[in-house]
């Protein structure tokens, strides 16, 4: 009874603190752009995250079990979509075609991706747990289906997306008990590839020029990061006040979507950025507690995984707007503005709550599960 009641505050705080994060980007989108449209488009994707949230966690007929036996599925969906931007269904956005035209909507696959890339690890770690110190069976085998996801987003080209698309694998193989020793060949890998993609395209060498030392063209490469720095110092301890940012009104670019979190700063200060990054840390803290909990291995590693990557977009998105990490693209998750980012938002919350709310059926518990050693 206990367990049921702490399950239940989890689930209501997760709940509640996306609920605020997503109802302050909605307002800090017409802040930082003063369009309506904007503002319609972003309500109508929360509209739709909220339906999704609501049918996955009240729907007694879609359990987590349901969901585990669909991740092939998933995969397999996830792969048509990313080709999809590909055909004439495809839409291009700042020089990359990562959307699908639906008509009321676009939608970006590669959002999905993380969700599913999760998914299908934490599925394939639970089913061959007996496999996974063998490296051909039990770690190149899920790293292919990766490998494909990866390719097909660093193609739109997105290597933003692509990267943490991979980084998450990693993160739940590492959790879900992989050895080390397995890391090193793909760790070495990944830094040579990662390397000859930032050289194959000039605006990746501009970013990383403009992290080391953005000062060094004030007016090209490093203008971004210099006005995204300028909007932080010009907030103080409690801002100019909401709606009264300048930066974005002559000098920011992307302001209602990467650098969003800058406008925070300028208009909220640092009283309001802190209050952000709390609340984001809540989300992971809330998470990792209740993954730590969970007795059933795909359970916990999708717990654990997906309240990690919220955290993760949130930093890496933070980091760049404080020039603590070149620009990347990733935008601050329930925030910035973005249709795609919103509903998959809440739908990650909404697994993580049917997981916390939902009890597990032991006589369905997978006999060769055990204890996470990393864990």
């Amino acid at each position: 009874m206990k367990e049921n009641i702490n399950y239940s505050i989890s689930s209501k705080v997760i709940f509640y603190t996306s609920l605020f994060l997503s109802l302050f980007g909605i307002l800090m989108v017409y802040s930082s752009t003063f369009n309506i449209n904007f503002v319609i488009k972003q309500v109508l994707a929360f509209l739709i995250g909220i339906f999704i949230y609501f049918f996955i966690t009240l729907n007694k007929k879609l359990t987590v079990d349901l969901i585990k036996q669909s991740v092939p599925l998933l995969v397999l969906v996830n792969i048509i979509l990313l080709i999809l931007v590909f055909t004439p269904l495809g839409v291009e956005v700042n020089g990359a075609r990562g959307w699908i035209n639906l008509g009321f909507i676009t939608f970006q696959p590669s959002e999905l991706s993380k969700i599913v890339i999760i998914l299908y690890t934490a599925y394939f770690i639970e089913n061959k747990v007996d496999i996974l110190k063998d490296f051909k069976k039990g770690f190149v085998a899920p790293f292919i289906i990766m490998l494909v996801l990866a390719f097909l987003i660093e193609i739109e080209p997105d290597l933003g997306n692509a990267t943490i698309v991979a980084f998450l694998f990693l993160v739940t193989m590492f959790v879900g008990g992989t050895p080390l020793w397995h890391f090193i060949p793909l760790i070495t890998f990944s830094f040579i590839a990662f390397i000859l993609l930032v050289l194959t395209k000039s605006y990746r060498i501009k970013r990383f020029l403009a992290f080391i030392d953005p000062f060094k063209d004030p007016l090209g490469y490093g203008y971004n990061i210099i006005q995204s720095l300028i909007a932080h110092a010009k907030g103080g301890i409690l801002g100019v006040g909401f709606g009264n940012s300048l930066q974005k009104q002559y000098y920011l670019p992307e302001k209602h979507t990467d650098f969003i979190y800058s406008i925070i700063g300028e208009e909220f200060g640092l009283i309001g950025t802190l209050t952000i990054l709390i609340l984001f840390f809540i989300l992971f803290s809330v998470g990792i507690h209740n993954a730590l909990n969970q007795k059933n291995t795909f359970r916990k590693l999708v717990l654990f995984s997906l309240s990690f990557m919220i955290f993760f977009q949130a930093a890496v998105n933070i980091s760049v707007t404080l020039s603590l990490l070149p620009a990347t693209g990733i935008t601050l998750p329930f925030i910035s503005y973005g249709g795609t980012s919103m509903i998959i938002n809440w739908l990650t919350i909404a697994i993580i709550n049917k997981i916390i709310n939902e009890p597990l059926n032991t006589q369905n518990l997978n006999l060769k599960t055990k204890i996470i050693s990393n864990l």
